[in-house]
């Protein structure tokens, strides 16, 4: 299988993205409420969405290497 490739996802790891993502929202929430509009929180919220899509490739993909 190719790193590349869509992988399902069983229950368990279903479940752990969706409490990331809860987290990531409540982030997105604070960053928004508490820092100016600006470059700055712009790059802070981009970078949230990328270590969004990188934990959850990392879940989705665990074993995969083994």
């Amino acid at each position: 299988m190719s790193r590349l490739d869509s992988k399902p996802v069983d229950e368990l790891q279903l479940k752990r993205i969706q409490d990331l993502n809860v987290a990531a929202k409540y982030l997105e929430y604070r960053i928004n409420e508490l820092c100016p509009k600006g470059r700055e929180r712009k790059i802070a919220l981009q970078k949230l969405e990328e270590v969004m899509m990188w934990a959850n490739k990392a879940i989705a993909f665990e074993g995969a290497d083994e």
